[in-house]
């Protein structure tokens, strides 16, 4: 297991300069779908490590109004407990969208494997977050809040990721699914859409 976290970790960084030379590689490996569930535990981890700061230690309120019905004072504090189970099926998920809309119309769908999709969207789905959320929310808004203006606000979590996410999905399935290009960059909107969904539904 350890060997595995450490892989994860090593994969996890080279994916944010070369995620297609890290799909390749991850799609003969033994262990790809421990490597994966890693990565994707892992962020896990430090968001609700982020979430505990923000609750505990600076006391920080809900960027926006939350959707669930929990008072904006307490709604870190519930976060905590639910941000690492939503993000494993927010993954699994989003894997499972696309690799079902990757065998559509496949004469034989059986040699495409449902354990490289779970690669592909992991690492979709992880490394944006981590440079475009985690890093500024965790090092810079607890200590000197958030001073950036709005407009980099809206490209932090509204322009960036989208883009990013269905760059390396649709990077990852042409890879894994042999799919042409608009194939690809389609069923990678969708997945980024529905997860973003999910994130406005219960992460603040």
């Amino acid at each position: 297991m350890k060997e595995d976290v450490i892989v994860s970790l090593k994969y996890w960084g080279q994916a944010t300069l070369h995620p297609h030379r890290v799909i390749a590689e991850l799609k003969t490996h033994p262990h790809k779908l421990a490597i994966g569930f890693w990565i994707n535990f892992v962020f896990a981890v430090l968001y609700t490590i982020t979430v505990i700061i923000y609750y505990a230690v600076i006391r920080r309120l809900p960027a926006f109004p939350p959707w669930v019905p929990i008072s904006p004072e307490s709604y870190y504090f519930y976060q905590a407990f639910w941000t690492i189970p939503w993000g494993l099926a927010t993954w699994i998920m989003m894997s499972g969208i696309c690799h079902l809309l990757s065998l559509i119309g496949r004469k034989d769908p059986n040699q495409y494997q449902f354990d490289d999709a779970l690669v592909v969207c992991g690492l979709g789905w992880i490394v944006p977050n981590l440079i475009c959320m985690w890093i500024p929310e965790t090092l810079l808004v607890p200590t000197v809040g958030a001073f950036w203006p709005e407009w980099v606000e809206i490209l932090r979590l509204m322009v960036i990721p989208p883009l990013w996410q269905t760059a390396i999905v649709a990077i990852g399935l042409r890879e894994t699914h042999h799919l042409g290009w608009t194939r690809s960059i389609a069923i990678g909107l969708l997945s980024v859409l529905i997860f973003f969904i999910m994130f406005l539904a219960f992460m603040r």
